[in-house]
C-alpha cells in the first residue's frame, strides 16, 4: 500500500502538487478558495502515513508561489503556482517547467466548467478533461466538516497511467480533500487532518 501511496503521490505531483494551493485574500480573483500566504501549513492523512504542505515563498499577488511537500520521512517536493484571472496554474516541480501551466482551478468557479490539460514536464505527459462538478458539496474530513467545490478529471493520463482525480476545494482552506483512483481499481485517499493559518 505504501509504495501505491508514493506511486500515486509521485504521480499526482505531477498534476497538482503534494496537496495544497493558496492564494492571499487580498487577490479576489482567488475567491477565497487559495489561503496561499507564506507560512501557511496543511497535515493531511493518507492511509497511516502523513502528508505535510508549506507555503515557503511569495509575498504578493501575481507572485509565484513556493510550495513543499513531505510525505513521511521521504524528501521534500517543491512546487510552483500562479493565480490569474482565468485560474490557478501550477508551473514548476523542482527544477523542471510544466509546458504549459497546467490549470488546477478554473475562475471563477461555477458549477459544469470545464478545461483541458495536455502538458509534460521533462519526459512525463498530463492529458485530460478537468470539470467543476458542484460548488456547493457537503463532505467530512478528520479536520471537520466543509461546504466544497468539487472538482474530477475522468481517466487522466498522468505519466503513462489512466487515473481518475477527485479534489475538494474549501473556502479560505485549500484543498480538504482528494482521491485518485488507479487504473487497478486501487484507490488513494487524502484528507485533511489539520489546517494552520499563516500568522
Amino acid at each position: 500500500m505504501l509504495r501505491a501511496i508514493r506511486s500515486v503521490l509521485g504521480a499526482a505531483a505531477i498534476l497538482f502538487g503534494g496537496a495544497l494551493l493558496a492564494q492571499p485574500k487580498e487577490s479576489p480573483q482567488a475567491e477565497g478558495y487559495f489561503p496561499l500566504k507564506k507560512g501557511t501549513k496543511w497535515t493531511y492523512k493518507v492511509g497511516d502515513n502523513v502528508v505535510e504542505v508549506v507555503v515557503v515563498k511569495g509575498e504578493k499577488p501575481g507572485d509565484e508561489y513556493q510550495v513543499d511537500t513531505f510525505v513521511g520521512k521521504d524528501p521534500k517536493t517543491t512546487e510552483w503556482y500562479v493565480v490569474k484571472a482565468d485560474g490557478v496554474y501550477r508551473t514548476k516541480v523542482k527544477d523542471d517547467k510544466l509546458d504549459p501551466y497546467v490549470k488546477v482551478l478554473a475562475l471563477p468557479v461555477k458549477k459544469d466548467t470545464t478545461w483541458d490539460i495536455n502538458s509534460k514536464v521533462g519526459t512525463q505527459t498530463i492529458k485530460g478533461t478537468m470539470k467543476v462538478i458542484s460548488e456547493k458539496e457537503k463532505i467530512k474530513t478528520p479536520a471537520g466538516d466543509f461546504e466544497a467545490v468539487f472538482v474530477e478529471g475522468k481517466d487522466m493520463d498522468i505519466a503513462g497511467a489512466k487515473t481518475t482525480v477527485r479534489i475538494w476545494f474549501a473556502k479560505d482552506r485549500g484543498i480538504v480533500k482528494e482521491e485518485f483512483i488507479l487504473q487497478t481499481n486501487e484507490k488513494v485517499l487524502l484528507e485533511l487532518t489539520k489546517f494552520e493559518e499563516a500568522k
